[in-house]
């Protein structure tokens, strides 16, 4: 079972890779549509019931926070207070973050700050009516905020807010994470490390499937789901958060607009990505938010300031900025092997330079709330049916979850392909997802211009099974084509090309 796990987590992505360690039990969940994200949690214990028993606590206490802290919700405490015009009294966990993001818009001079909900429903407004935001709309809405009058009683928990609506999400994860894993330790005492993964914002404790420590990959800015790490972290009793160009970004008139906003004139931020690791998850939140904003080197000013604070900017030109301590955290990038790394296979024609692949699926919302989330595989066939590249699995309980893609399994079960986990990265739209084909074999070599199949494949237990399978001809013009939605798979969509 060890070595099946083993084999199992040696991906490239948060790039948890099992050990020999005796007595020692491995569990990965993968899930999604949970706080409108994914999530993924990794045990370490003796035996699999005190890895179940974590997983069960922190994913109760992910659902009970959500009812309290989520922007999106309208029966939210969040949202009630939002809508309250009087002194409002909340919860312990509201009025901690809260009082958190008070703290550290002060800290950051105004450059973190909870109080911008009228400036992100007005960048939505604009987005879903296809119009830019006037710029004077925003600056007006984003001074209004700066100005409200905010008044937090630490000893009745009440708040009073005069011109502010707040908005959390820039706070809200990380206080979700550093609490679930607080559940998880309390309701199995037998866990010895764990790792929670909330749509790429992470918290590390304890021993992981390595000795070397938890193991982290680092998206590139708009890399693809099963793109390879632009860097790989060790870490230890950690939390590691990214804020900067996502799928959560806006696209009006052909023109993409950062979901992060500046809290001094509301305007989209150009930084391109910032990586943080800190103590907490809360830190690494509004320290990755807080940097967005700042210019670098005041960014990493403040991250110099921070105990135990590290952090990785790639500026808005592509030019990056590291602190200090950022390569003492750096791992190797393990990259595979190729047997022929610039050659085409024999007697085929190359791609045209810099082609890929892009395959954007969506796994709809289950609308049986037994349903578990969908064991998912993406792969590539040529024109006679014979396995090229297995691209991406996505599924819980590994040991489990392959065979029920049966399309896959029972033509491709002798191949052995690289399981791909996550990466830290900015978080992602529920349900919608990328993997990209470099054009390359399972073996690592450089395929050539021909007929293939693009398949993707999801089943669902106590659900159904759903299978689209998109012939595409790679040759030397750009080309695409489409799956339609059916039970487990929303619409399909595949690009050859360079990417835009």
């Amino acid at each position: 079972m060890r070595a099946q796990i083993s084999s199992l987590l040696a991906g490239v992505a948060i790039a948890c890779f099992a050990s020999a360690a005796a007595a020692q039990t491995v569990q990965r969940f993968d899930e999604d549509h949970v706080i409108g994200t994914s999530l993924t949690v990794v045990t370490v214990a003796g035996e699999s019931l005190s890895g179940q028993l974590a997983h069960r606590a922190a994913k109760a206490e992910i659902a009970r926070l959500d009812a309290v802290l989520s922007t999106w919700r309208d029966d939210s405490e969040l949202s009630r207070l939002n809508a309250s015009a009087e002194r409002t009294p909340v919860s312990p966990d509201l009025f901690a973050v809260l009082s958190s993001a008070e703290a550290w818009r002060v800290r950051t001079g105004g450059a973190f700050s909870a109080r911008l909900g009228a400036v992100e429903q007005a960048w939505r407004r604009g987005a879903q009516g296809r119009q830019v935001p006037e710029p004077q709309t925003i600056s007006a809405l984003a001074e209004q905020a700066n100005r409200s009058d905010v008044q937090l009683d630490h000893q009745a928990l009440t708040v009073a807010r005069s011109g502010a609506t707040f908005a959390i999400d820039g706070l809200a994860k990380g206080y979700i994470l550093d609490a679930a894993l607080t559940a998880a330790r309390r309701a199995a005492p037998g866990l010895r490390g764990m790792l929670i993964d909330i749509g790429g914002d992470m918290r590390c404790f304890g021993h992981s499937p390595s000795e070397a420590g938890w193991m982290v990959g680092v998206a590139a800015p708009g890399a693809a789901d099963n793109a390879s790490p632009a860097q790989r972290l060790r870490l230890g009793d950690q939390a590691v958060a990214t804020s900067g160009l996502g799928k959560r970004d806006l696209t009006i008139s052909d023109c993409r607009y950062s979901h992060v906003l500046s809290p001094f004139d509301g305007q989209s931020v150009e930084t391109k990505a910032v990586t943080v690791v800190a103590a907490t998850a809360m830190d690494a939140d509004a320290l990755a938010s807080a940097a967005s904003v700042l210019p670098p080197h005041r960014a990493l000013e403040l991250i110099s300031a921070t105990p135990g604070a590290q952090a990785h900017i790639v500026g808005a030109d592509g030019v990056t900025y590291s602190s200090a301590g950022w390569a003492r955290l750096l791992a190797p990038v393990v990259a595979k092997a190729n047997i022929a790394d610039c050659a085409a296979i024999p007697a085929a024609k190359p791609w045209p330079a810099g082609f890929t692949v892009d395959i954007n699926y969506t796994i709809p919302e289950a609308q049986s709330g037994r349903s578990r989330p969908p064991f998912l595989v993406v792969w590539i066939t040529d024109a006679k049916g014979q396995m090229v590249r297995t691209l991406f699995h996505l599924g819980d309980h590994p040991q489990r979850y392959l065979d029920s893609n049966y399309v896959w399994w029972d033509a491709f079960s002798q191949k052995s392909p690289d399981l791909l986990a996550t990466v830290t990265r900015p978080s992602r739209r529920p349900g919608q997802y990328d993997v990209q084909w470099d054009g390359k074999d399972d073996d690592g070599r450089l395929v050539g211009q021909g007929a293939y199949v693009v398949n993707i494949e999801a089943a669902r237990e106590h659900g159904g099974h759903s299978y689209q399978r998109i012939p595409l001809t790679l040759g030397d013009k750009p080309a695409s084509g489409s799956g339609a939605a059916s039970a487990e798979l929303g619409d399909s969509t595949v690009v050859y090309g360079k990417p835009s």
